[in-house]
């Protein structure tokens, strides 16, 4: 995906510069009179220049670009007195990310007849390079590699976070460019594998199972690698064949004219599913041969698309519920799931069909308005199961029933396809949005402080959520030294599921609107480290760098921290 890097903007004392021509379009005059921009972009790591950097100018009504001369320098001329913003970029530096770490959207100068000239510092790319090859030192083609990386502020690691991935050669040679500072985790797999079927075979086939760097089958044994900017590392990984293995079993709990799939996949979510084989007038599956290793197996019966006379698309499944408004909730599907650490080939498995449960939401406090342009937006629902690979999707959001709030300012949603287990309610205001959760409950559970216990027995209350728009504002400053890190802030309350995790820009930059009045420990981290936020021998490691603020209803409050050092993730 083409990324732009939005630069670093300081000002530096003035200095003599070469003119450049720049392509151009007529600019609106001003009556200060014409201006010249001059600077220059900078390594931000080693401070050496970077020639041939493009560097665009842009006004709202018209915009230049230009290139750096061999000393990394520009200039801009002919320009009104005014505001501008201004970016930089060039193939190995980094581009601002989907969380916009490395700088704000946008970086804006006012620029003037007398304006110093401005100094943009571009972040090196980190690299992960490397080989694969069999335990006879022979290179293994064709294999994927894959780099994963911690969800922030937790240990774990889920499927969500994998971050890149390339096949290697046929050296067994691979390289990933484009890498943020941080700690990644990778993973070599191979494509292709042999697919025998087990009918008339005394023996397993054999294969190369997923392994981790440096060569382990465990994510907890793995050893992450440490990419700074700029820098380039070297990972080597040496596989050992091992017999395959095979699972079989049954699947029960549907009609036969239900379309039902089973399929097969790893830990990180990774499909198999062409490695099964279902015979759905029977119930019985089995997988082709695959490497030892822990799976899930899981079956469901499948959402079919009807067409009427009419020509009117349809969803059909067990049973489907239409709520006001005229909206189509998602068909009750039925689903079926089981873990097995294959260490060795399996049989007499048994998945039992059930249906899936839906819970209602509502959400008070929303104010209403005819003019639908006017309409508020709530806040963005999702449960997050704690066992993901139980459940039939990582994340279930909460899908209205209603377009609008109704008279009396509720909002209707539903939470759909859920199976029984313990899951974690994620709430995120949608952009542009000044509501937060002022309570959010399920029968008798905080959910803004306890998970939510869902059985299948007895009624299903719905979740109740009371949302307010008076919230606070909070702006600051990270000071993490010379080097750029792609920092965090996060902001803990006394409601455990409801931290703030915030991105900070490249020049240490944060901002956030809001937020629920109360009381806040604040602290930054670089992102890159291996911290758990609930963890209490954490929080004292860095007891000193934790700012307690107090914020009121609409208060607009500012803060400066310093980056919390945590272990090898300190500069």
């Amino acid at each position: 995906m083409p990324r732009r890097l939005i630069p670093i903007i300081l000002f530096a004392a003035p200095a003599l510069f070469p003119a450049h021509s720049s392509s151009a379009q007529s600019l609106p005059p001003s009556s200060s009179g014409p201006c010249t921009l001059q600077g220059s972009v900078v390594d931000a790591v080693s401070g050496q220049p970077v020639p041939h950097a493009l560097v665009k100018l842009s006004a709202a009504a018209a915009a230049r670009a230009t290139l750096t001369d061999s000393a990394g320098r520009f200039q801009f001329e002919a320009l009104p007195a005014g505001p501008f913003t201004l970016e930089a970029e060039k193939p190995g530096f980094l581009t601002r990310d989907r969380f916009g770490r490395w700088s704000p959207p946008t970086v804006a100068l006012q620029l003037a007849p007398d304006s110093p000239p401005a100094l943009l510092k571009l972040v090196s790319e980190g690299v992960i390079f490397g080989q694969v090859s069999d335990e006879n030192g022979e290179p293994l083609e064709g294999f994927t590699i894959r780099l994963l990386l911690r969800r922030p502020g937790h240990r774990s690691l889920t499927s969500e976070m994998l971050h890149r991935a390339t096949i290697t050669d046929d050296q067994g040679r691979f390289r990933i460019a484009g890498l943020r500072p941080g700690f990644y985790y990778l993973e070599a797999r191979p494509v292709h594998e042999p697919a025998l079927s087990a009918t008339g075979k005394s023996f397993a086939p054999s294969g190369y199972s997923p392994a981790f760097y440096p060569g382990v089958k465990d994510i907890a044994s793995a050893v992450p690698l440490k990419i700074l900017p700029g820098r380039m590392v070297q990972a080597t990984l040496s596989l050992k064949r091992e017999p395959f293995v095979q699972l079989s079993g049954t699947v029960s709990g549907y009609t036969p004219d239900e379309q039902i799939t089973v399929s097969l996949e790893d830990p990180f979510g990774v499909s198999a599913s062409s490695e099964i084989v279902f015979d759905r007038t029977t119930g019985a599956f089995h997988t082709q041969w695959v490497p030892p290793g822990v799976y899930t197996i899981s079956s469901q019966s499948a959402v079919a698309v009807v067409v009427d006379e009419g020509n009117a698309v349809s969803i059909a499944s067990q049973s489907s519920a239409t709520g006001p408004s005229g909206f189509t909730r998602a068909p009750t599907t039925t689903f079926a799931s089981l873990r097995v650490n294959a260490t060795t080939s399996q049989s007499n498995l048994h998945l039992a069909l059930q249906p899936t449960i839906e819970i209602p939401v509502v959400v008070h406090g929303l104010p209403t308005s005819n003019d639908e342009s006017l309409q508020p937006v709530p806040p963005a629902l999702v449960l997050l199961p704690k066992e993901p690979f139980l459940h039939p999707n990582p994340n279930v959001g909460a899908q209205p029933i209603s377009l609008n709030p109704q008279p009396t300012g509720d909002f209707h949603a539903v939470f759909a396809g859920l199976m029984p287990g313990t899951y974690e309610l994620e709430i995120a205001p949608q952009q542009n949005a000044a509501y937060y959760a002022e309570s959010a409950t399920w029968g008798s559970t905080d959910l803004l402080r306890e998970d939510l216990i869902l059985d299948s027995s007895g009624s299903i209350p719905p979740i109740q959520m009371t949302v307010r728009d008076d919230g606070a504002t909070l702006n600051g400053k990270v000071h993490f030294g010379d080097i750029p890190l792609p920092a965090q802030v996060v902001l803990l309350t006394d409601k455990p599921r409801a931290p703030v995790f915030l991105p900070v820009s490249s020049d240490g930059i944060f901002s956030i609107s809001g937020l629920a009045p109360g009381a806040y420990r604040i602290f930054a981290v670089d992102s890159s480290a291996d911290f758990d936020y609930q963890d209490p021998a954490f929080l004292a490691k860095i007891s000193s760098k934790i700012q307690e603020v107090t914020l009121a209803p609409k208060q607009s409050a500012s803060i400066n921290l310093g980056l919390a050092a945590v272990g090898e993730s300190a500069p």
